[in-house]
């Protein structure tokens, strides 16, 4: 069975999985970070020698700090996506859209852990916050731009889960067969803050179209970089 990748990419920390031959688990992406299975939402740029480096994740942080805080380093990208505003950015006179900026992320875990599997994967799943932004067409825009650098960092078969209900599917596999309970799930982000409704339930068999348990979906466009701010 050829696998599939699921992607979190957030605001602060980013989290790839895999499913194969029926198992879903978390591979080490930051192998770094004492976190390993969680990699920083970092990008950070360094010229030597008249190249540009770029680093990904924990490494970069600890280039950064090696390097005296020279260099371009970039945090939060996420929160630009519906913000129509940023189309492009210069980085040692060579322009980078947030699209590609984002690609180096997904390009770096998709390697990362194909190297870990020993196999190609072109499917993905990604998650998505229950909103990027309250107005309609740029929350539309963000998950657009989400899909194109994706297709930049190598996926060709792309498809979306809300963060909060991915968490309550998992939630499922707690509770015994034949349970069901009203679930309410929070998930507060570095970027917003989603809030579900959920009618989770341990069904036997296969598990088809859960649409109609989710009974309401909601959230705000703020998180913990503005408490931080």
């Amino acid at each position: 069975m050829s696998a599939v990748f699921g992607i979190d990419f957030g605001t602060s920390n980013s989290a790839l999985s895999v499913s194969m031959d029926g198992n879903v688990s978390l591979l080490d992406v930051d192998r770094e970070n004492p976190i390993s299975n969680s990699l920083k939402s970092i990008l950070y740029f360094l010229k030597e020698d008249g190249r540009t480096k770029s680093y990904v994740g924990y490494e970069g942080v600890k280039a950064y700090i090696e390097n005296g805080a020279d260099g371009r380093y970039m945090q939060s990208i996420k929160t630009f996506l519906p913000d129509t505003a940023f189309e492009k950015t210069s980085i040692y006179g060579k322009s980078y859209t947030l699209e590609e900026l984002i690609a180096l992320f997904l390009k770096t875990m998709k390697q990362r852990g194909q190297e870990i599997i020993k196999q190609e994967v072109s499917d993905l799943v990604l998650g998505r916050p229950v909103i990027f932004s309250e107005d309609r067409d740029r929350d539309r825009i963000a998950q657009d731009r989400l899909t194109r650098a994706a297709q930049i960092a190598g996926f060709k078969n792309i498809s979306f889960q809300l963060e909060p209900i991915a968490a309550a599917l998992a939630y499922e596999n707690s509770l015994e067969a034949g349970t069901e309970q009203i679930v309410l799930v929070g998930d507060f982000g570095a970027g917003s803050s989603d809030f579900t409704i959920y009618k989770a339930g341990n069904h036997e068999g296969p598990k088809a179209a859960r649409d109609r348990d989710i009974l309401s979906v909601g959230g705000v466009y703020i998180g913990g970089d503005v408490f931080d701010s």
